[in-house]
């Protein structure tokens, strides 16, 4: 893992001191540059949404209001990423950039397919836009980490336990592969099955997972527990936060609509309820 791209929307909220410098220290765990992507919005007004019935009679003041908002932030945020890859010795690609609101994530996943790991931040309030999650999952062919914020959510300062969520699916095997030099960094990775949830194929077998994950010298123990009345994402969430565990590896399942994907409702509810980071792949 040598490129990371952290992308820090600057509206309606910016990413958090805890997501920067849990950034940081993946990076320099990693050994890998850090691009940060800044997108302010831009104040020329013949960007901004047209106005129509729907829209306040001053929006033109809400809309200027939220362009400073946005250069305060892209400012701070540019100053915050130059302190962190100081302090983590780690190389920095600052990129700032001019955006409109409702931007498509084209030029996010175009940027993200040319880096190992895109990394999103999750903010405390309940502002997290997720189609920019869903563009980079489905369309870049890169993994995501996405780093939760606020009370009870723990900032990346150790790789020391792991969580895979493992169910001998296409999407499973693809995220541990895509993790592989992060679970080789963990001192103890824990995969876990939960049984009940779907039907596991009877043509997988959980030896040939041991050898793959022993060829590539990863340290691991095998777990199952059961559904036992709960949702996947309860059973995953508790068994994270009985193992104190720093990172949760797996599969992000997504439901095709009229050519574009939606994320699953077991993707959905953990990323609601993330406590630690989150690392999906598609």
């Amino acid at each position: 893992m040598k490129e990371i791209l952290f992308f820090l929307p600057t509206y309606p909220d910016a990413p958090s001191e805890q997501a920067m410098n849990s950034v940081g220290f993946l990076a320099q765990t990693a050994g890998a540059k850090l691009t940060a992507l800044i997108p302010q919005l831009s104040d020329d007004a013949s960007t901004w949404p047209k106005v129509m019935g729907a829209f306040p009679l001053n929006f033109p003041q809400l809309m200027q209001e939220s362009v400073r908002s946005s250069e305060r932030n892209a400012q701070l945020l540019s100053e915050a990423m130059t302190k962190v890859s100081s302090e983590y010795s780690v190389a920095l690609d600052l990129r700032k950039t001019l955006t409109v609101l409702y931007a498509s994530p084209q030029s996010l996943v175009d940027l993200a397919r040319l880096h190992d790991l895109t990394v999103l931040p999750i903010p405390e309030t309940d502002s997290f836009d997720r189609k920019y999650l869903q563009a980079v999952l489905f369309d870049s062919g890169r993994p995501t980490l996405l780093l939760p914020s606020g009370r009870g959510c723990k900032q990346l300062r150790a790789l020391k336990t792991i969580v895979v969520a493992w169910d001998f699916s296409r999407e499973a095997a693809r995220a541990v592969s895509d993790a592989l030099p992060l679970l080789k960094l963990a001192k103890e990775v824990r995969v876990l099955t939960v049984l009940g949830e779907k039907h596991m194929p009877t043509t997988s077998k959980v030896g040939d997972l041991e050898k793959y994950l022993n060829s590539h010298s990863v340290k691991f123990v095998l777990e199952e527990t059961k559904l036992k009345g709960h949702t996947i994402g309860e059973c995953l969430g508790s068994y994270v936060s009985n193992a104190n565990a720093d990172m949760l590896v797996m599969g992000a399942y997504g439901h095709s609509r009229l050519r574009e994907f939606a994320l699953g409702g077991a993707t959905r509810a953990l990323i609601a309820d993330a406590a630690v980071p989150v690392f999906l792949s598609h």
